[in-house]
C-alpha cells in the first residue's frame, strides 16, 4: 500500500509540475499543419510558350489577310497645272488652236481609258471620221507643246455636236423653262390624331351613410353616368347623375322635421330610407400622369333630389305610436352637399380606363323631411371611355 501510495504521488508530481523542453520550431511546424498556407499554381513554360507563339501567328494571318483601305479612286479628278491652262488658252486666244474648248470639263476617268474606250466605239464611216478629227486635235496639241492629257481626253470624249455632223436634231425639241409665278404654295402638316376632350364614365359608389353625432352607419350606395370634359391636359370639369339609396339610423333628438304633429310618446328611434337622385359638378386636376396611370384631386357641390323618403320609429316603452311615415317628391337640396375625392386612373388602351376614386359628401344643409345632416363616405368604381375622338 505504501509503495502504491509512493506510485500515486509519483503521478500526481509528474502531472502537476511537468518538465518539458520547449521549441519554437516544433510550434512552427504544427502551426503550418494546422493552417497550411496554399500554393500557387505555376503556369508551365511550355503553355506560355504556345500560347505567344499562337498570338504571334493570328497577328501575323490578320496583317495579311486584312484588306486595304486605300480604295481605287475611280472619279479622281486630275487638275492641270495653272501654268498649262494659261498656255492654252493663250494659243486659243490668237488662232493657234482652234478646236480646243474654252471651257473643260474634267473626266471622271484617266485619259488612257478614255482613248480606248473612244477608239473602240469609233467604227463605221461616222467613226472613222470622228476618229480622224482627234488624230488632227492630237497632233496639233502636240505640235504646240501642250502635254495635257486631260484636255485631249476632254477633246476626243466630248466632241462638239453640231447640226452638220450629229444625227440627232435638237429643232423640234421645244426648250422652254417655265418661271414660277405668286406664292409657293404651303406645305401641309402631318395629320396628328387629337385626343379626346369628352369623357364618358359609368360608375358604381357603394358608401356608408350616416346622420352627424349619431355614431352610427349604415351600407347605401348608388349607380349612374358621368361626362368629363378636358379643358386642359390637366384640368376638367364633370357632371351627371346617379340614382342613389340612403340607408340611415339616427336618434329622434336629431330627427327634427317641419310639421305641427306632435308625438304623444316620442320615439327612440328613426331609420330612413330614401331614393335619391344625385346630380354632381366637380372640378378635376390631375397631380401625376403617365402614359398609363394618372392621380387626380377633385371638389364640387351636388344637389339632391329626393324622389321617396321613408321613415320607420322605434319606441322602448310598451306604448307604440305611429310606425311608418313616407314623403314624395317634396324636398330637393340644390348644391348643398360639398364633394371632395382623390381619384386613381389606369389606361387600358387608347379608349378605355377604369379608375377608382374614394369620395366624401359633406351636407351644407339639412338633407330631407327630417332636416339631418346626412354625410357619406365612400369607393366610386368606374369605366371610363373616350368619346368624339378626331384625326
Amino acid at each position: 500500500m505504501k509503495e502504491g501510495k509512493d506510485i500515486d504521488k509519483l503521478f500526481k508530481d509528474g502531472l502537476g509540475n511537468p518538465d518539458l523542453p520547449f521549441n519554437d520550431l516544433d510550434w512552427d511546424n504544427l502551426e503550418e499543419r494546422l493552417h497550411p498556407t496554399p500554393k500557387r499554381r505555376i503556369v508551365p513554360l511550355f503553355w506560355l510558350t504556345a500560347a505567344a507563339g499562337i498570338a504571334a501567328i493570328l497577328l501575323i494571318v490578320f496583317l495579311l489577310v486584312k484588306p486595304s483601305n486605300h480604295k481605287t479612286d475611280v472619279n479622281a479628278v486630275v487638275k492641270t497645272d495653272k501654268e498649262d491652262q494659261n498656255q492654252t488658252k493663250a494659243q486659243y486666244d490668237t488662232g493657234a488652236l482652234t478646236d480646243v474648248p474654252a471651257k473643260q470639263i474634267v473626266p471622271d476617268v484617266n485619259a488612257d481609258s478614255n482613248l480606248f474606250a473612244i477608239k473602240q466605239r469609233n467604227t463605221g464611216e461616222r467613226g472613222k471620221q470622228q476618229q480622224k478629227n482627234n488624230t488632227e486635235i492630237e497632233q496639233k496639241l502636240i505640235e504646240n507643246g501642250i502635254n495635257n492629257a486631260n484636255t485631249l481626253a476632254n477633246l476626243i470624249y466630248q466632241p462638239t455636236l453640231n447640226s452638220a455632223n450629229n444625227p440627232i436634231a435638237f429643232k423640234d425639241q421645244k426648250m422652254t423653262v417655265n418661271v414660277a409665278v405668286g406664292k409657293p404654295e404651303r406645305i401641309k402638316p402631318p395629320v396628328v390624331k387629337q385626343k379626346s376632350r369628352f369623357v364618358l364614365s359609368i360608375l358604381a359608389a357603394p358608401d356608408l351613410t350616416s346622420v352627424q353625432k349619431s355614431g352610427t352607419s349604415n351600407l347605401s350606395g348608388g349607380f349612374g353616368v358621368e361626362a368629363t370634359y378636358m379643358i386642359t391636359k390637366k384640368l376638367s370639369v364633370s357632371t351627371g347623375a346617379s340614382y342613389a339609396k340612403k340607408i340611415y339610423d339616427s336618434d329622434f333628438s336629431l330627427y327634427k322635421p317641419n310639421t305641427s304633429y306632435v308625438f304623444n310618446v316620442a320615439p327612440s328611434k328613426i331609420h330612413a330610407n330614401c331614393d335619391v337622385i344625385d346630380i354632381p359638378l366637380n372640378v378635376n386636376y390631375k397631380v401625376f400622369g403617365n402614359s398609363r396611370n394618372s392621380v387626380s384631386v377633385s371638389t364640387g357641390l351636388s344637389s339632391y333630389i329626393m324622389l321617396k323618403e321613408q321613415y320607420t320609429y322605434s319606441y322602448n316603452g310598451t306604448y307604440q305610436g305611429p310606425q311608418n311615415f313616407e314623403v314624395r317628391n317634396e324636398n330637393q337640396h340644390y348644391l348643398g352637399i360639398a364633394n371632395v375625392g382623390v381619384e386613381f386612373q389606369h389606361k387600358i388602351n387608347n379608349n378605355l380606363s377604369i379608375s377608382a376614386k374614394p369620395f366624401m359628401k359633406i351636407p351644407l344643409t339639412d338633407i330631407g323631411y327630417g332636416n339631418s345632416k346626412l354625410s357619406s363616405t365612400g369607393v366610386a368604381v368606374s369605366v371610363n371611355m373616350n368619346l368624339f375622338k378626331k384625326n
